[in-house]
């Protein structure tokens, strides 16, 4: 698939590495793309990401995402799949910048006519790509209002390395707001680790 990423730091890098490995034809969007020749990926500007991408990523910092695709305008982003992995998060990460909402939330309502899935947003940008790296399965959630949205999102999660297995679906896009305000905790145990690379793993009783 033609997947364009929104943004060009360690999570965009870490996920068009990933789907490129993969196959799929990646496209970093950036504000200044003259600016960031540096990457071992191909960059444009954001406007052509978007007409490139069959699927959007939203991999900028979430509190200007909204603004960002507005920039880039409805009607270029209409009917687009847009993966949202961004978490808004104040300046010394204590504070979320949407507490009552989610980012995600926030995107769909802004674009009504682009379908938003929601997920990768509970674990660092290194997990992203190597479930398998861990001591153990791991689960990752995906939140989303369209149902194909969320089938064309879990087969590249699988191509990343996340079997059918590892994946939550929990429901609609307001679900997002659990996943985001994760980031909280996820902090805090990154904190008590010592260390980044992790992931949560849903764990139920045995079936009898």
């Amino acid at each position: 698939m033609r997947i364009g990423l929104l943004g060009t730091g360690n999570v965009a890098r870490a996920l068009a590495h990933g789907w490129s490995v993969a196959g799929h034809d990646v496209l970093l969007g950036s504000r200044h793309p003259e600016e960031r020749k540096d990457l071992d990926l191909p960059v444009a500007g954001l406007p052509e990401t978007a007409a490139h991408a069959e699927v959007l990523v939203n991999a900028t910092p979430g509190t200007v995402s909204v603004e960002l695709l507005h920039s880039i305008g409805a009607p270029a982003l209409a009917g687009t799949v847009l993966i949202d992995v961004g978490v808004g998060l104040s300046d010394d990460f204590t504070e979320l910048s949407h507490p009552n909402s989610s980012l995600g939330e926030q995107i769909q309502e802004a674009f009504p006519l682009t379908p938003v899935v929601k997920t990768l947003c509970t674990m660092d940008s290194t997990v992203m790509t190597a479930p398998d790296g861990l001591d153990g399965p791991s689960t990752v959630f995906l939140s989303g209002d369209d149902a194909e949205a969320k089938r064309i999102t879990g087969r590249l999660l699988t191509d990343l390395g996340w079997p059918s297995t590892s994946q939550l679906d929990i429901g609609g896009i307001t679900t997002a707001r659990g996943q985001e305000h994760f980031a909280l905790l996820f902090i805090g145990i990154a904190g008590g680790l010592g260390a980044h690379t992790f992931n949560i793993n849903v764990v139920t009783r045995p079936t009898s």
